[in-house]
């Protein structure tokens, strides 16, 4: 214990056992400034009672105190200090409970932040056509939902209304004269020589690049990719039968 702390302590006990303020601060006057504000505050602490203190002497003893501690000389923190409170800090947080608190934390806002922006962009997505900007953002979120249905009639009516979905969206290209790349599936009404109809859609066969695999053949189910121009002509670019055709 330093001398202040030495001198604060008998101050105090002087004080409890009915010593006027005074006359302590008269017996440690290097000290006086310091201690006087403190043992206003002591004495108001250990009132036992402070309800039967009279207001005006609740009041005289607020207003000395608030006195002597604005006569105190103002202390300004050392770089030191500062350095020492930072320490302090760095050292609490630094503990195995709230390193392990912090990246619960973060671990959860990241996950509700991604979960939130999914969904955000799922919904913004659904009406998105071939070449829209949220177009792949689209067809992730139905592959997503793919790989979480696991039941597979459930599957299967999943993909069939999802083909259903890419076949409007050909039908609205069309009428929107727009030019895009699409994919589909469907059966194959009619096979002419570099003209096939499938699910009611004219597909042509380029001479060259075309791509078909399988030997598909009319009432066999296909997956189709091509290309759709702006004057609405739908040209094939990989057409493939689908293993479990008849």
């Amino acid at each position: 214990m330093d001398r202040f702390e030495s001198i604060l302590d008998e101050s105090i006990s002087a004080l409890q056992a009915g010593v006027p303020i005074e006359e302590i601060l008269a017996e440690a006057p290097d000290y006086a400034q310091e201690l006087r504000p403190l043992l206003y505050a002591a004495m108001v602490l250990a009132d036992p009672n402070p309800v039967l203190v009279p207001e005006e002497r609740k009041e005289a003893l607020r207003t000395q105190y608030l006195t002597q501690a604005a006569a105190l000389p103002p202390v300004t923190p050392t770089f030191s200090d500062k350095m020492q409170a930072v320490v302090h800090i760095v050292q609490r947080r630094l503990t195995r409970g709230a390193l392990l608190n912090d990246l619960v934390t973060v671990s959860l806002t990241v996950a509700l932040t991604l979960v939130m922006t999914a969904l955000i962009v799922s919904f913004a997505a659904r009406d998105s056509l071939p070449g829209d900007l949220l177009y792949s953002a689209k067809r992730i979120s139905e592959n997503i939902r793919l790989s979480l249905t696991f039941d597979n009639q459930q599957q299967a009516a999943l993909e069939n209304a999802f083909n259903h979905e890419r076949i409007s969206e050909i039908e609205q290209l069309i009428q929107l004269d727009r030019t895009a790349i699409v994919q589909f599936k469907g059966v194959l009404d009619t096979k002419g020589e570099n003209l096939w109809v499938i699910e009611g859609l004219t597909v042509f066969l380029p001479e060259d690049g075309l791509v078909i695999q399988g030997d598909p053949q009319e009432g066999d189910m296909v997956d189709v990719i091509g290309f759709l121009e702006t004057n609405n002509v739908l040209i094939a670019d990989t057409i493939i039968r689908e293993p479990n055709s008849p």
